[in-house]
């Protein structure tokens, strides 16, 4: 009786095969996520079940593995799905290769479903958003594989990506997705906002590349204020503003996310984030209207 399951020695990759591939080596993502993201790919997939269909097929190769989200929305708990080893080393081409943490290919604790559920959402829509524009995503590290030698303690941000903008000038961000679980102002705690700021403050004085800090809030515009109060008490009279704090449903709700005025840094409010590099896209409309501080 045929099935639709296929055994390793009978998969034959795609060019497709070869985008969820790469795409799973910077998040886990649902296959909702991957919908919405194949959309900047050469083909598209057309339906969520073609999507579903393809990622049993691929789990059946051994590419993949799916856990569910302990958290449940409408239609239940969701699948993610995560890479293999042998999927990472299809995607690498490499048989020796070994994943970049030690978690790489596990299962996510519950206690972290929150996080890497808004986490994926932040990538997706980064990716979108460049496509859109004709951005390329470049050096991308995904959680915890990119260092910050600084002080006593390392950073490890949650994802760290460059911007190639059409006229080749590039943009570097480090992403620290915020989800209230951590103190803003903590002189005790490694792991508060004071903390991380400081400590990226201290590697901005040495980079020889300066780069920005993301910060996405899944909480209150309460919470977004103090985290950008914050960062004004600490970079008073700074010229560059290496902070800029969005929360994460406004940069979910459009898909011309950089240009969207939902950022805050401690010198402007509502700006979007490549304002300064509008006229290259050629917008004229009120992300021009004032200013901004650099």
């Amino acid at each position: 009786m045929a099935t639709r399951s296929l055994t390793k020695t009978r998969w034959q990759k795609t060019s497709r095969d070869e985008e969820i591939l790469m795409a799973l080596t910077r998040c886990p993502l649902m296959a909702e996520e991957i919908l919405k993201l194949s959309q900047t790919w050469s083909q598209p997939f057309t339906s969520l079940r073609r999507v579903q269909e393809r990622m049993q097929d691929l789990s059946a190769a051994s590419q993949l593995q799916a856990w569910r989200y302990a958290t449940t929305g409408q239609g239940g708990a969701r699948l993610y799905y995560k890479l293999t080893l042998t999927g990472y080393r299809t995607v690498m081409q490499d048989d020796q290769i070994e994943p970049p943490t030690k978690r790489f290919f596990r299962e996510i604790s519950p206690g972290r479903h929150r996080h890497q559920r808004a986490l994926s959402q932040f990538i997706v829509q980064t990716y979108l958003a460049a496509h859109f524009r004709g951005i390329k995503v470049t050096d991308f590290h995904p959680e915890n594989t990119f260092r910050i030698d600084c002080g006593e303690r390392p950073l490890w941000p949650d994802a760290r990506f460059t911007l190639t903008l059409p006229n080749g000038s590039q943009l570097s961000y480090c992403v620290e997705l915020d989800n209230s679980t951590e103190s803003v102002l903590s002189y005790k705690s490694a792991d508060s906002i004071l903390s991380k700021m400081q400590r990226y403050l201290l590697d901005l004085v040495v980079t020889p590349q300066p780069y920005r800090v993301l910060f996405p809030i899944t909480g209150s515009a309460d919470r977004l204020q103090h985290i950008v109060d914050l960062a004004r008490q600490l970079t008073d009279g700074r010229s560059f503003s290496p902070f800029y704090v969005v929360l994460l449903d406004d940069y979910l709700a459009d898909l011309d996310a950089f240009f969207r005025p939902c950022f805050h840094s401690p010198q402007n409010k509502n700006i979007p984030l490549l304002r300064s590099q509008a006229r290259q896209f050629q917008i004229h409309s009120a992300v021009l209207a004032t200013p901004v501080a650099l």
